[in-house]
């Protein structure tokens, strides 16, 4: 195909891919290729750089894929889908090495598009995986990741071919793939515009947590990927007594987490224009440092006004909330994951289900909102990406 370039993989290897037998969902193939994957990206120069790099590289060991394919060990009569083309999100790093270890482990072949935008740890992943394959012959069959520009013909031919495809992007992106039609039995899964929230229980923060630690486990929920990522926390409740006197001591630590953080005069513009459509009909307060790597705004209440001015690269919204279920209002089905601080999380659970409001699909301490799951926006993508063998 013209205009194709090929990061991993090459044309040849692309056109066999259909003809190419799926595997059983967690092949003892897969696992092994996955805890050789995660030894070679520690080896690798300048690995420890990248902190959601060193996260994937955990995530992919040996042990660690065992102990996920043990939750699936009912599904011994489900086979791949076979081929699968990802179409990566372009705000998050390493989101199409993700969805790619997701096709292997499910007994996929996988064609994925890369993002336009580049990243130094996507690029050390993608070096690291080229000299792997070199020795991995039958997975370097199973795998092919692409770039091209916006081209719907492109995209036509890939869509064509594929028993799955995966939209990982905004409603926008997804509604444009969606011109380009799937064969009449394939599936399709797509990830669309979600936000998050973040509770904080003052008093205990005070009382039990320490700053810097806690401003460091933030930052990695928001800084890290300049809050694009959907598991971003946005929003900010404060509950407790001692709430003024616990946000001085959280946004503090933050500002001295971020003192390398650059932000570009446009993104400061772009945050400025968020707060003052949200300004022109909401009473709110802004707070800002000098420099303008946090900028929060107070409100009273929320409202989804909100969501049509969200933020990003460090723009959050803060309310103080008596308790738990005045989020409520706010859980709607684009709430993705609420991350919690002095707060039980079985707590916040219970409280989702016993009132099934639209939204939320995670609950989960800071500094986990950016971990991945095979569970993802409420969709187990294990059994979306396989298909069952039924016997009588």
């Amino acid at each position: 195909m013209n205009n194709v370039e090929y990061i991993v993989g090459d044309a040849p290897i692309l056109a066999q891919m259909p003809q190419i037998s799926a595997w059983k969902p967690f092949d003892v193939r897969a696992i092994d290729f996955c805890g050789k994957l995660s030894q070679s990206l520690i080896q690798a120069k300048n690995y420890a750089d990248y902190p959601d790099l060193v996260t994937l590289a955990f995530w992919l060991r040996h042990n660690n894929v065992k102990k996920i394919a043990a939750q699936y060990a009912d599904m011994r009569n489900s086979l791949g889908r076979g081929l699968i083309f990802h179409i990566a999100p372009g705000n998050t790093a390493l989101a199409f090495a993700y969805s790619l270890i997701t096709g292997l482990l499910t007994g996929n072949t996988n064609i994925i598009r890369l993002p336009s935008r580049s990243f130094a740890q996507g690029q050390l992943f993608c070096d690291v995986l080229n000299n792997l394959l070199h020795s991995e012959s039958e997975i370097a069959t199973r795998i092919c990741l692409i770039k091209y520009p916006h081209d719907k013909e492109i995209t036509d031919q890939f869509s064509a071919m594929c028993q799955t495809r995966i939209i990982w992007g905004g409603d926008n992106t997804i509604n444009t793939i969606r011109q380009s039609p799937l064969k009449p039995r394939a599936t399709e899964i797509t990830f669309a515009n979600r936000f998050s929230v973040c509770v904080i229980n003052a008093d205990k923060y005070l009382a039990e947590y320490e700053p810097k630690k806690t401003a460091h486990n933030f930052y990695i929920d928001t800084y890290l990927t300049d809050q694009n990522a959907c598991s971003s926390p946005r929003i900010v409740f404060w509950l407790g007594e001692k709430i003024d006197e616990a946000k001085e001591i959280f946004w503090s630590a933050l500002y001295d987490e971020i003192t390398e953080y650059e932000i570009a005069p446009v993104t400061t513009v772009d945050r400025m224009l968020n707060f003052c459509k949200y300004a022109a009909n909401h009473k709110c307060l802004l707070t800002m440092q000098n420099d303008c790597r946090i900028m929060r705004v107070q409100v009273d209440n929320v409202n989804t006004d909100i969501l049509n001015n969200i933020g990003h690269s460090g723009f959050f919204y803060e309310c103080d909330i008596t308790n738990i279920e005045d989020i409520l209002p706010l859980c709607l089905w684009e709430l993705q994951t609420i991350s919690y601080i002095g707060i039980d999380g079985g707590d916040i659970s219970r409280m989702i289900l016993d009132n099934a409001p639209q939204g939320v699909d995670r609950i989960v301490p800071t500094g986990r909102t950016m971990d991945f799951s095979l569970v993802w926006d409420g969709r187990d993508v294990v059994r979306e990406m396989t298909r069952v063998v039924a016997s009588g």
